[in-house]
């Protein structure tokens, strides 16, 4: 009896992804209206993606400076990151890096997910059209 089997490697595929990879990485399989946060879009990522090294690392960090800038300025305003989608579930879990804070889903992009689906609104939205944007604080610029 057989319970697994390791499908073909995806034809020209460069980076060595499994046919499931491709598929969550595809705007093709993008629910509409996608969220400007989703990593589909991250311009690194597609940079990768075309082959263009050079540019991967100069968006990967830009991103990342972009990232210190924002925690540092949310920092010296005392605000605390919340995440949108996830509660804190008042539990720590040790892991072989540290403690870990343990966190679970609220259901509200479920709901946010119904509203954008539900929507009567006709108006077709080119997905890759849509900037990457997972900021809280939309007008910080990197430092």
């Amino acid at each position: 009896m057989q319970a697994w089997k390791l499908a073909d490697a995806p034809k020209n595929d460069k980076f060595q992804y499994t046919h499931f990879a491709h598929k969550i990485n595809s705007f093709d399989t993008a629910p509409k209206k996608l969220l400007a946060s989703d990593s589909r879009l991250r311009p690194d990522r597609y940079a990768l993606e075309q082959g263009d090294l050079s540019k991967a690392g100069f968006e990967k960090s830009s991103l990342e400076e972009r990232q210190r800038a924002e925690k540092k300025n949310r920092e010296e305003k005392g605000h605390k990151f919340t995440p949108k989608w996830f509660d804190f579930a008042n539990e720590v879990a040790a892991t072989p890096w540290g403690d870990l804070e343990v966190y679970q889903y609220n259901g509200k992009y479920t709901e946010h997910r119904a509203a954008i689906d539900g929507s009567s609104s006709g108006e077709e939205i080119d997905i890759k059209s849509t900037e990457f944007n997972p900021w809280q604080y939309e007008d910080l610029a990197a430092n």
